[in-house]
């Protein structure tokens, strides 16, 4: 990876503020005269020029298609490439090869003008790349959260280098960039002005055997991040363009760079209003601001809602508990944030509703290892949504770096910001995590947290750290009490989850099973599993590993139909798959290797678990009964 800040995602559905009318507006077009930069591919964002879902290249190359829900609007001074949603961005070669005849070589310029909306630690223009670890190729133009960036790697240096612009963008204004490689030096400039040079590189650029050449993204093979902003135009040259050439093609739409932003000022949700941790009779609402702010939660069971509380603080992190509610409601909520310039910011009016009583119906889903994948963890979320749960559990992993704030903005919450908004998640821990404080701010849940418990209708839950710091022996603090809290449990339903599984047919997690034997799951966390037998717990879940399988009912170590636990592994939410040992476990009764989540259905004494994957389709079912 990069060696100036490690990459974070942004992958969740922007919101692009369009709200004030432009009052600027200079006649810019396509068609007016410029100086010819040579270009090897010459892209237009024109709806003059579109041809269905194609976008021409000038120089009769590169035709590209627009990927998602992007469109090309003429709104503002100049027509443009709009950019919003999470799939959106325009594919000009899947696959592109190092000897491919457009593919700049000893040279190269990337010259456009962009619009950022909303910033991310990490989005492109145009790229051809790869930048996995230590297998770093290619190029890249783009934008981290507060500048531009030129990336490159040469066959000399072999590591790429992100050459930073001094110039911070203002979120919705026009910029004009341009990063030129001669060769021996890396050159930024903005606006027409040089701004940063490197000389780390030399030599020839340094393809990868294989990667994708795509606009509006930030892609490659394990990382794929949308720009939300536009896109005027672009260009690709396979030679080093002159500084005059770079002003001059500036100066012909300078006064796009003086059109005022589309982006209002005021306060901004970093994080939109989700739920936590929710009873019968309370809830908590957090939220979260990109600057400090006073708040106030209205809520209520009319609409609009018609009472309230206040948070004095100036915040950035809001945090209230909602308490003397009726079960089994339905409440409307909204927040209303207020900045030290008395500027407002007011979230939509969402819903929630309370827990629900011992005898009524009720459902869950469950997902796990989210990690770094907004994109698939976005659909997964929204198809659990389409399902109205009452609560999300989550196996841990929620993110792939856990020291990272952007992944737990754009990876977490940005793609969940619907679901997490009407129905509260209450999660375990995963390794991912690192036990970082993050994990304790984001989330709002029973001391001390990395282990608790919670009721829901005539189930009890119980959630656990499995991560290697914690003792999980019959010493342990966690085994402990959980052998207190299962004796004391008067529930119907009894439900442990945590994030590595005690029985897994992972092919290499515990042991390469290609080449050798297998524990067959994680050794520590079986500790736990005579507690399990000992108190009847009906179903355990697990994720970390990145499939679903689903267990025969065992105990004593084999298969016992009438009085066995239940082990289902959930990791579909976005971590790269995983696979299946050659050979079945004894344990094994159902398993896909897919993006997936599980929908649970529970009335009185009948409990039912569907397996969907991505797609919404249905691939396993099965359910318990009891008196």
């Amino acid at each position: 990876m990069a060696s100036i800040s490690t990459k974070l995602a942004s992958a969740g559905v922007c919101i692009v503020v369009l709200g004030t009318v432009i009052l600027f507006r200079h006649q810019l077009t396509s068609a007016a005269a410029k100086p010819d930069l040579k270009p090897l591919a010459h892209w237009v964002f024109d709806p003059e020029l579109l041809q269905g879902k194609t976008i021409p290249d000038r120089c009769g190359r590169l035709s590209a298609t627009l990927m998602g829900a992007a469109t090309i609007s003429s709104e503002g001074p100049t027509p443009h490439l709009l950019l919003t949603g999470p799939d959106d961005g325009v594919m000009v070669k899947p696959r592109v090869s190092p000897d491919a005849a457009f593919l700049p070589k000893d040279a190269l310029a990337v010259i456009a003008w962009v619009r950022i909306d909303e910033p991310n630690e990490w989005g492109a223009f145009l790229g051809c790349f790869q930048d996995n670890g230590p297998s770093e190729f290619g190029f890249v133009a783009g934008f981290n959260n507060k500048k531009f960036y030129l990336g490159l790697t040469s066959v000399n240096t072999k590591k790429m280098t992100y050459l930073e612009s001094r110039t911070e963008y203002v979120r919705g204004q026009w910029y004009h960039f341009a990063g030129v490689y001669d060769g021996q030096e890396m050159r930024l400039y903005i606006n027409g002005q040089l701004e940063s040079t490197s000389r780390e590189q030399s030599g020839a650029v340094l393809y990868a055997k294989s990667a994708p050449l795509v606009i509006g993204r930030y892609k490659d093979d394990n990382e794929d991040y949308p720009l939300c902003g536009a896109i005027k135009e672009l260009m690709l040259c396979g030679h080093a363009v002159e500084a005059e050439a770079i002003a001059a093609h500036f100066e012909a739409d300078r006064p796009l760079a003086a059109a005022p932003s589309v982006v209002p000022e005021g306060p901004r949700f970093l994080i939109e209003p989700y739920l936590q941790y929710v009873t019968r009779t309370s809830i908590v609402v957090m939220w979260e601001t990109e600057e400090p702010a006073q708040a106030v939660v209205e809520y209520g069971k009319k609409y609009p809602p018609d009472q309230q509380v206040a948070v004095q603080k100036m915040v950035t992190l809001g945090e209230v508990a909602l308490t003397n509610l009726e079960p089994h409601t339905k409440y409307y909520y909204r927040v209303v944030c207020t900045d030290a310039n008395g500027r407002k910011l007011e979230s939509k009016i969402l819903t929630f509703l309370t827990a629900v009583g011992f005898n009524d119906a009720y459902s869950f889903t469950v997902i796990g290892d989210t990690q770094r994948n907004p994109i698939i963890t976005g659909k997964v979320a929204k198809l659990m949504w389409e399902r109205r749960p009452h609560f999300v559990i989550h196996n841990g992993d929620v993110v792939n770096d856990g020291d990272q704030k952007w992944q737990w903005v754009k990876d977490l919450f940005k793609p969940c910001n619907e679901l997490f908004g009407r129905v509260a998640m209450f999660p375990c821990i995963g390794n991912h995590e690192k036990d970082h404080p993050y994990y304790y701010k984001y989330f709002s849940l029973p001391k001390p947290e990395y282990y608790y418990c919670f009721t829901y209708g005539n189930a009890e839950f119980f959630v656990l750290d499995t991560n290697t710091k914690r003792n999980l022996t019959p010493e342990g603090e966690q085994y402990r009490w959980l052998d207190k809290a299962l004796a004391a449990s008067t529930a119907k339903w009894k439900f442990c989850y945590h994030h590595h599984p005690p029985y897994s047919s992972d092919s290499d997690d515990y042991g390469n099973t290609w080449k050798g034997p297998s524990t067959e799951g994680d050794v520590r966390v079986r500790h736990f599993v005579q507690l399990y037998e000992k108190y009847n717990v009906d179903v355990v879940f697990s994720g970390h590993i990145h499939l679903y399988e689903r267990t025969w009912p065992i105990r004593e170590g084999r298969v016992d139909q009438k009085n066995g636990v239940v082990y289902v592994t959930s990791g579909g939410g976005g971590g790269r798959l995983e696979d299946f040992s050659p050979t079945p476990a004894f344990f094994k009764r159902e398993g896909r290797v897919d993006y997936h989540f599980c929908y649970v259905t529970i009335h009185n004494g009948t409990f039912n678990l569907k397996a969907f994957d991505h797609e919404g389709r249905l691939f396993d079912e099965f359910s318990l009964k009891k008196d």
